[in-house]
């Protein structure tokens, strides 16, 4: 049985984080999008568990964050080591909390994959441009200059449907079909060693306290420790050795402690790859998260890189979509995205070797924050300004506003009370000017009717901003809805003529237009 064609904007193929992210940030966006998951439940085991700062800034502008922290994990942040968890730290590698508290305006979110999906599930589902279906699964799609023609299958119901869309979005994970359809290969180690997962169910508290680590390493048996759930639910990850008959045994044997009561939730056998698409498009196919990254989970980066994937595309779409940007706007998520991805697979392979390799400390390369936030686009819609590139190899991160680089947090007060910079880059394309720019906020409103595209101008009053920014009291900053710089100009213009040829030009460039 067949049912009728439904048009939609954004077919999203995928119910994960990159999926639910994509979904949610259409919707803020006014595009219509349809999701489709065969899963017809969550996952029942945790998978990834953890999600940075810079996503949880998406989370905090979406208004999800509030949700996502009642059901965060009380973790103490860090890695520890021991030789068994009975036994006492061998040695730790603790984050620092100042640090964070500077840079940004949200805390990593410490959840596991299947309740972090359930709250982003909720959320997409308010907004009336979003329809999901689950136990629904992609059979086949075309690509032609109009888009993609789909068929999809009701796996309870064995009915089929059709779907045109202008947009195919794969979210379909690390075996993704769309991308095997598409002929694209992955690039980089495909085997950086073979795993056992092991889910289970046991008090630990008498070894870790109430407030665990956020990952022991137990070197003893070359393992890895991770607290998922509030009920006392953990994950072991093991080398594989395919003689695991006896998982409680397993686990037992793991963490030193013979007579604890272990109650085993399930387990799974997983290879660690660090693996990046060889293009994250083809024509109206965008891949996102893991069907267009494969990351070793050193440093939990897999979920938050997934969501940078979406934040990228999602306005990009909705320029086009509402007519202020041209379709080519969207060749720029394959230049932008794919050298993060390649990045990130490259520090997370690197880290995920040392670890179980030499046993030094994790990410030797860039610092774990500048892996989160300090990504650097460099594309055809983005305006250099000169500036020195502000993601070298190695690098600690420090706050820029050199164009391509996401936006510095810094606290400002507003009329609608005290906010972060953070909270203004949402819809629009926002122009940041202290009180003496007033002929660059001139020339932004004349641009924008120019060319058809909302600006909205911030008067940042607070001292510190032109620091931040790398700018004199008379520069501006103009940031895209994704928060990421897309020109700058650190002095007064010499006329509002030049300002407007200026402004005009670096918005003209950011939309393709």
């Amino acid at each position: 049985m067949t049912a009728g064609v439904v048009e939609v904007p954004a077919l999203i193929v995928g119910g994960g984080p990159a999926g639910l992210t994509a979904s949610l940030l259409l919707s803020r966006h006014g595009v219509e999008s349809l999701l489709v998951d065969k899963r017809d439940t969550a996952s029942p085991l945790p998978r990834a568990r953890g999600v940075h700062a810079r996503a949880m800034e998406i989370m905090r502008v979406c208004g999800v964050e509030p949700d996502l922290r009642a059901v965060e994990l009380p973790i103490t942040p860090g890695a520890q080591w021991r030789t068994g968890l009975a036994g006492p730290a061998i040695r730790e590698d603790v984050p620092s909390s100042a640090v964070a508290a500077e840079v940004s305006p949200c805390e990593g979110l410490s959840v596991s994959q299947d309740v972090f999906e359930s709250v982003l599930l909720e959320h997409a589902c308010g907004y009336d441009t979003a329809r999901l279906r689950r136990g629904v699964r992609l059979e086949s799609f075309e690509t032609s200059a109009a888009g993609v023609r789909a068929t999809l299958l009701d796996l309870a119901s064995g009915q089929h449907s059709h779907v045109r869309a202008r947009w195919l979005i794969a979210a379909d994970g690390a075996r993704s079909a769309i991308r095997e359809r598409l002929g694209v290969a992955m690039l980089g180690p495909h085997d950086l060693g073979r795993q056992q997962m092991i889910a289970f169910r046991a008090d630990l508290t008498p070894y870790t306290g109430e407030h665990p680590r956020g990952i022991y390493f137990l070197t003893g048996t070359n393992a890895a420790l991770i607290w998922t759930h509030s009920d006392h639910r953990w994950v072991i990850s093991v080398p594989d050795t395919g003689d695991i008959s006896d998982p409680a045994a397993a686990v037992l044997g793991v963490l030193g402690v013979p007579d604890l009561p272990v109650e085993i939730v399930g387990s799974s056998r997983w290879t660690a790859a660090a693996q990046s698409a060889a293009r994250y498009a083809d024509g109206p196919v965008f891949l996102l998260g893991d069907a267009a990254h494969r990351f070793p989970p050193a440093g939990a980066t897999g979920v938050s890189t997934a969501m940078h994937d979406a934040h990228n595309l999602a306005w990009k779409i909705a320029s086009v979509v509402h007519g202020h940007a041209p379709a080519r706007l969207l060749d720029s998520y394959r230049s932008e995205r794919e050298p993060v991805g390649c990045r990130n697979a490259d520090e997370t392979g690197t880290a995920w070797s040392r670890v179980f390799g030499s046993g030094a400390a994790p990410f030797a390369g860039r610092s774990l924050a500048q892996i989160d936030m300090g990504y650097q686009y460099q594309s055809p819609v983005i305006t250099a300004d000169g500036s020195p590139h502000a993601d070298p190899p190695g690098a600690d991160y420090r706050p820029s506003a050199t164009p391509g680089c996401r936006a510095p947090h810094l606290w400002i007060d507003t009329s609608a009370g005290r906010r972060s910079t953070i909270d203004l880059f949402d819809r629009d394309h926002v122009l940041l000017t202290a009180p003496p720019g007033e002929s660059w906020r001139t020339a932004a409103d004349t641009a924008a009717r120019a060319l058809g595209v909302p600006v909205v101008n911030h008067v940042i009053r607070e001292p510190g901003w032109p620091d931040q920014y790398g700018v004199s009291a008379a520069g501006a900053v103009l940031v895209r809805p994704d928060g990421h710089v897309a020109w700058r100009q650190a002095t007064q213009p010499t006329s509002g003529e030049l300002a407007h040829g200026q402004l005009l030009a670096g918005l003209r460039t950011s939309t393709a237009a």
